[in-house]
């Protein structure tokens, strides 16, 4: 297993802000990052007139003379964020911008004191991924009216109305785990009954919550299914502690564990390894294992056996998007469409679907699940990302 912490240490240490072109990095897996040419916008009857929220006038108050295109970054600790950012940065370059990127470890304190800075530079525009959904309202809002550009990719603000949020179906990724789960219970017992445990994320992002109602959502549909919950707080070493606990309880007799993300996931693996549960689909010792977004280690456990499913978020997605929303629309001081749809050949899921929000226009990035049936499919993020690394 490759020491992700290290490699997100390392890259911090980079004093260039641009990406990182070394070799066997997140940056180099997978397809271009550029604002691409297959990226192909059609929209609906009205879409193009807009929600009219976010920076309307953008292309006017901000500086037409800035090259400067700012990212605050959540946190480097999970491999997710580290190719997020590689990504971002990759596809501000190829623009023909300068990217200059801020991370705020989780703190978001220290986020907010960042964007105030970032606004203080008045750059072309901010791409945010805020720690807290509600936390990071009044600096968008800030940002907005100094007519900056604000687009919020993976974890939006829950009430500033920007120009744009990219955004993940996590309601939909939470209810296909469970359905996964489901599906093995009923292969396993004839019928959906048996004892699965939740590890579920940090309420305080609405990512994470809103994977736990998908999930909660499905389990409830079945009575003969026992839910164990316990919060893993989206970290790894939480995680493991948190299914070491219930393992212990239940003395060992669990059939299925469910962690929303893979960098927690990989925690919960661990506490199986070390409990003796740890055996591959098929054998009749397996505990079913399906978690979230779809990092190089977990998938290459599911190449192994290990895992039954992952519910893929393209972490390699956002920033070719969040460009391409910038370029195509906003720095033409056109609104952002709300309906219709967004498609890109470079990624596996095709077409994403634009939508109005109470926070302005959505793209919303679709969940597709990977398995054995497709994890050695090209487009997957995380399959780019083993072959960029020569495994």
């Amino acid at each position: 297993m490759r020491k992700i912490l290290c490699m997100a240490m390392a890259i911090m240490t980079i004093t260039s802000l641009s990406a990182c072109g070394n070799s066997g990095t997140a940056a180099n897996a997978g397809a271009d990052a550029s604002t691409s040419k297959s990226a192909q916008t059609t929209a609906k009857d009205g879409s193009e007139s807009g929600s009219g929220s976010g920076s309307e006038s953008a292309a006017g108050n901000a500086s037409d003379d800035s090259g400067l295109i700012v990212y605050t970054q959540k946190t480097m600790n999970q491999y997710f964020h580290v190719a997020l950012q590689q990504k971002v940065e990759e596809a501000i370059t190829a623009a023909g911008y300068q990217p200059e990127v801020a991370n705020c470890n989780n703190d978001s304190t220290l986020q907010n004191d960042q964007m105030q800075n970032f606004i203080s530079k008045h750059p072309k525009a901010i791409i945010a991924n805020t720690v807290d959904s509600d936390a990071l309202n009044d600096a968008a809002n800030a940002a907005v009216a100094a007519g900056i550009p604000v687009v919020m990719v993976d974890n939006p603000a829950s009430t500033a109305v920007v120009d744009c949020s990219i955004k993940f179906d996590n309601l939909k990724c939470g209810e296909m785990a469970a359905e996964r789960i489901v599906e093995a219970l009923e292969a396993k017992y004839g019928s959906p009954k048996g004892r699965v445990v939740n590890v579920y994320g940090a309420m305080s992002s609405e990512c994470w919550r809103l994977r736990k109602d998908g999930f909660d959502a499905v389990m409830d549909k079945y009575p003969e299914i026992e839910k164990i919950e316990v919060p893993g707080e989206g970290e790894r070493s939480k995680s493991q502690e948190a299914l070491t606990n219930v393992i212990a309880k239940y003395d060992k007799e669990i059939d299925a564990v469910h962690c929303p993300s893979d960098d927690p996931g990989l925690g919960c693996a661990e506490a199986m390894q070390i409990a003796g549960m740890w055996h591959p689909v098929g054998d009749e010792d397996h505990v079913i294992f399906v978690t979230g977004d779809g990092e190089p280690d977990a998938v290459r456990f599911l190449q192994d056996g290990y895992y039954d499913a992952i519910i893929v978020e393209d972490a390699y997605a956002y920033g070719p998007m969040a460009v391409d929303m910038l370029v195509q629309y906003i720095f033409k001081g056109e609104p952002v469409p709300t309906s219709g749809t967004y498609t890109n050949e470079d990624f596996y899921w095709k077409t994403a679907e634009f939508m109005d929000g109470e926070t302005g226009p959505i793209l919303q990035v679709p969940p597709y699940a990977l398995d054995s049936s497709n994890v050695n499919e090209d487009g997957h993020w995380g399959v780019a990302a083993l072959k960029a690394e020569g495994k």
